[in-house]
């Protein structure tokens, strides 16, 4: 299960990317190099990873990984960088989740998309960074259902017992 919201920096579909240029643009904006080797973008809301992304052994983009949350500030500060990089090296910023090209007026769509996969991801999946209210469990108020139907159960029974008293005839 995916653990993030992925935005693709790519050029012209299905050609090869060379990713030096497009890393030391990050690095320009905020980017550091993990230990593991992992590009990591900085933002004051938030780290994104971005990872080659291959495709038969050609790197065809550069994913930023954006981990699931309940606040949408690191996927908006993405998106608006993101869109400003691609212009800047003649690349597209795509969302492979809406199967597009974005740009900064496609935000409700990004964001509604990151939402619902979030959601989707901590209900089934058990991801409890994905959204924590989607995981939590609701509190009603009132009762339990289960305690609900005992009660009626009872108020059933003893008013076929009142009623029982009262219609039957009175043993004299």
């Amino acid at each position: 299960m995916q653990t993030s919201y992925d935005l693709v920096l790519q050029g012209a579909p299905g050609t090869p990317l060379e990713v030096a240029p497009v890393e030391a643009a990050i690095r320009e904006r905020g980017g550091v190099t993990r230990g593991d080797g992992a590009l990591v973008w900085r933002f004051p809301s938030g780290d994104v990873v971005a990872l080659p992304l291959k495709e038969a052994g050609v790197v065809t983009g550069l994913e930023l990984k954006v981990p699931f949350s309940d606040r949408t500030e690191l996927l908006a500060n993405v998106l608006t960088s993101g869109v400003e990089l691609a212009r800047t090296l003649s690349l597209r910023l795509v969302d492979p989740q809406l199967a597009r090209a974005v740009l900064e007026a496609d935000a409700g769509a990004v964001t509604d998309e990151f939402l619902r996969i979030a959601r989707y991801a901590g209900q089934y999946y058990g991801i409890g960074d994905a959204l924590p209210m989607a995981v939590a469990p609701s509190q009603e108020e009132g009762m339990s259902p289960v305690t609900r139907a005992v009660l009626i159960v009872l108020v059933f029974a003893v008013a076929m017992a009142a009623a029982y008293q009262y219609f039957s005839p009175s043993p004299e």
